[in-house]
């Protein structure tokens, strides 16, 4: 069992995949363990382009609503050669488990899990939405944004869709479940939704959204769940209700019919009685069962049957022993040294080893069944079979250990070039290159936060969470105060500008900035901890010693029109916000572009200029248009401009309806930035107040009152909030119930009651007691006017205060 390619390759695997029901001879077994068969050449797919070949590794534009670039070989059914077994009898239990909800197929690897399912969506007349998971994917905007990807392969999804799953971190469920639940509802035929490699998801919003999912599919539908192990997959309640359809390593497990076929195609001839033992030892473990083929060949000796143990163990001492030591010493480095990467292509491979036939290489192996999985149509991708990237992976810790950092380094560097930051990042991190990972955390991780990956820079930036270490890399400092006082995490906020503040103040920085001082000086000021006066100074600081070409410029320019504005400095605070949007134009500062046409609008009312208001707020809109997350932060002043021009041209119901829009946001108006949550939620309190809704402004006053108690100096806004708080006590109420006094604890906890998740499961996640989430919930009830949990959503969705779930599918029942 060779084949002679450049060098000797073994060919090991061997593949389940389905044509329609012929048998070929059996050559190896690819991933999952499914057996395949030998092919015609004529029959086989064309000749793939060779190394020669100019091809493009940057990745494509994102679709049409997506808030990053989604790789479409995530999208792609496995491709199954042709000629090849399938298994008959799982198939048809497959399709007539229809009136299943869930499906879930969970095995070790080298069981046959993706071939199977590949093997399914070939017979069944239903459209199959594909999304092969990885790590990066244990995010709710990443695996949200693949599931909408996959149905949109299906048939076309409103971008507002991908959008809505952009802002998952925040508004999961309220806004990018149901949205992406009604998109499943509204298929127009049964689909499969297919996560495979499911283990993969640990992430609690993640593996919660999984049940929503499944309820929201339409008729006829099926969620397949894929992986090595449950993980905490949400089964239970769907086994209990009878509406999943469980297949597991034991179904999975090889016949002992199947077994003697697979044996006898590797050119092993034995009895019934010995392909019993065999299967026996190895528990109808196909990719065992090939490797005991493989054993008793290399034997010679019918009686090695006894010593055949299809254990782990075992599998990696053989192939290491058999297969690696009987191939040319290039061929074990390419195969050990490109088995730090999670997926390859021919010029990534010549990068990592240095060398320019990596693509003919990886092509031949594939030809060859060898352990190479194809990850689109046209041959440019690969990943190796999982176990055998494990015994790789095994063998490289053994033999060069000193060679995986600069291995992984390489890799970053590729990736870097070619556009795949995440995929970049990952690698510096495997390599402990920390000042590589650094720079490209300091690059990219305001573009992930604004595209949704919160999660992720989340995970990126606890790399780095401690003082000692954190002080050496400034401008993950900076980026992670920033990135959490936009969260409304103060605390957060606080630890992260610490430690920018006492890093070397005369590193440089990636902007071309000669030193951190400039850095220190604008997060300072964003913060406004030693009151306005040094929040200005702090600004023009910055604005003196950053780089012409800094993207801080125009948030520095804002802070020193804001500074202006609350020293009473109203001229000098209009020019100035007039400048910070001009730069913002060119330099994309969505933060300060959407602020500063903001601010001036609500200066242009504070004039009944409604003209030039409405072109302010048009210009703000522009900004936020090119945002892909819908409920950002700096929205909200925007918002609450939008809601005074609304009143001022006495469109009452107009005004509401943006008040109640503003909900969502609230939860992030903190102290962590107190001028911007202050002012903002006292322009909200001025329009609920202008509708007769003072026990609306009563508690928009107490919020900004919390935030002034630890923040007092700040400008005018102290006294603005006596002032309407006076107006508020001496003013009449004909506050009609639509929710208003919801504080924010309460706003971040109504998203949530519309889950399936119990107060407990509410309380872990907000990091509060029980106790304190069934009290807030009584309030909400009390405050929509219900008397149960189903009743405050169904007022919720009537006010808006949250999307509408989608009732689940016919037939389902929790």
């Amino acid at each position: 069992m060779r084949v002679e390619l450049a060098t000797r390759w073994p060919v090991p695997c061997v593949a389940f995949a389905a044509t329609d029901g012929w048998v070929a001879s059996v050559t190896g077994v690819n991933e999952g363990g499914a057996i395949s068969g030998r092919s015609n050449p004529a029959a086989s797919a064309p000749r793939r382009a060779r190394l020669g070949d100019v091809r493009s590794h940057r990745p494509p534009p994102p679709r049409d609503g997506a808030a990053f670039e989604v790789l479409e070989s995530k999208l792609q059914v496995p491709f199954l050669r042709p000629g090849l077994v399938r298994r008959t009898g799982l198939l048809n239990r497959l399709r007539r488990a229809s009136n299943a909800r869930v499906v879930s197929v969970i095995a070790p690897a080298g069981y046959g899990k993706t071939t199977l399912l590949a093997q399914w969506a070939a017979r069944d007349d239903r459209p199959f939405a594909w999304v092969s998971l990885d790590r990066r994917d244990n995010d709710p905007v990443s695996l949200l944004t693949y599931v909408t990807a996959g149905l949109d392969s299906v048939h076309p999804v409103d971008p507002g869709v991908f959008r809505a799953a952009a802002s998952a971190s925040d508004t999961m469920w309220s806004t990018s479940v149901p949205r992406l639940g009604a998109a499943l509802a509204s298929s127009p035929k049964p689909i499969v939704l297919v996560l495979d490699d499911a283990h993969e998801l640990t992430n609690r919003d993640c593996v919660d959204v999984l049940e929503p999912l499944a309820k929201n599919l339409s008729c006829g539908s099926q969620l397949v769940l894929s992986g090595r192990a449950e993980n905490g997959l949400p089964l239970a309640q769907l086994r209990a209700a009878g509406k999943l359809h469980e297949v597991r390593h034991g179904e999975l497990a090889l016949s002992d019919s199947e077994a003697r076929t697979l044996l006898a195609a590797a050119g092993t001839k034995v009895s019934k009685a010995e392909a019993h033992e065999l299967n026996d030892r190895a528990e109808g473990w196909a990719a065992g069962l090939y490797l005991a083929a493989l054993f008793l060949e290399e034997s010679g000796d019918p009686g090695a049957i006894k010593s055949f143990h299809g254990d782990d163990r075992f599998v990696a001492d053989y192939l290491r022993s058999e297969h690696l030591s009987d191939l040319k010493r290039s061929d074990v480095e390419f195969l050990v040294r490109t088995s730090v990467l999670d997926r390859m292509c021919g010029s990534l491979c010549d990068e990592l080893l240095g060398r320019s036939d990596s693509a003919r290489r990886l092509e031949a192996l594939e030809e060859a069944n060898f352990f190479v999985v194809p990850l689109d149509h046209h041959r440019e991708w690969y990943r190796y079979h999982h176990l055998f990237r494990d015994m790789l992976r095994s063998e490289l810790e053994r033999v060069e250990p000193e060679l995986v950092p600069t291995l992984h380094r390489r890799a970053a560097s590729w990736e870097e070039q070619n556009g795949h930051q995440e995929a970049a990042i990952e690698h510096a991190a495997a390599g402990g290159d920390l000042d590589t990972l650094a720079r490209l955390i300091g690059t990219f991780s305001m573009p992930f936060f604004r595209s949704g990956r919160v999660v992720t820079v989340e995970r990126w930036l606890g790399w780095f969470d401690e003082t000692d270490l954190l002080v050496n890399y400034p401008a993950v400092a900076a980026f992670g105060a920033w990135i959490h006082a936009l969260r409304g995490r103060a605390e957060d906020a606080e630890r992260f500008a610490y430690a920018l503040e006492h890093s070397d103040p005369d590193a440089p920085m990636p902007d071309g900035s000669s030193s951190v001082r400039a850095w220190t000086a604008l997060l300072r000021a964003l913060f406004c901890h030693r009151g306005v006066a040094a929040m200005r100074a702090d600004a023009e600081l910055a604005l003196e010693e950053l780089s012409p070409s800094s993207f801080w410029r125009p948030a520095a320019l804002l802070f020193v029109g804001v500074g202006a504005l609350l020293e009473g400095e109203l001229d000098r605070a209009e020019e100035v916000f007039a400048e910070t949007a001009e730069e913002a134009i060119g330099s994309g500062g969505i933060y300060a572009g959407v602020v500063a046409h903001s601010e001036l609008a609500l200066l242009a009312l504070d004039r009944d200029d409604l003209a030039r208001a409405e072109l302010q707020l048009t210009q703000a809109r522009e900004f936020l248009d090119n945002q892909p997350i819908e409920e950002y932060l700096p929205a909200a002043i925007q918002i609450a401009a939008d809601a005074r021009l609304a009143l001022a041209r006495g469109q009452a119901a107009t005004a509401r309806e943006l008040l109640v829009g503003s909900t969502r946001l609230r939860p992030h108006l903190s102290r962590a930035i107190p001028w911007f949550s202050v002012q903002t939620s006292l322009e909200l309190a001025r329009s609920h107040l202008a509708l007769a809704d003072t026990d609306g402004a009563r508690t928009l006053l107490r919020e900004v009152e919390d935030v002034i108690q630890r923040r007092p100096d700040l400008g005018t806004l102290p006294q603005q909030a006596r002032e309407l708080r006076a107006e508020v006590a001496s003013a009449v109420s004909l506050d009609d119930g639509w929710a208003s006094t919801l504080t924010a604890a309460e706003l971040r906890l109504l998203p949530l009651l519309t889950t399936h998740l119990s107060f407990r499961e509410i309380a872990d996640r907000l990091y509060v007691s029980r106790n304190t989430v069934k009290s807030q919930a009584i309030s909400v009830y009390r405050k929509l006017g219900a008397s149960s949990r189903s009743e405050a959503i169904e007022r919720a969705v009537q006010l808006g205060l949250v999307d509408m779930p989608v009732s689940p599918g016919p037939g389902f029942t929790p």
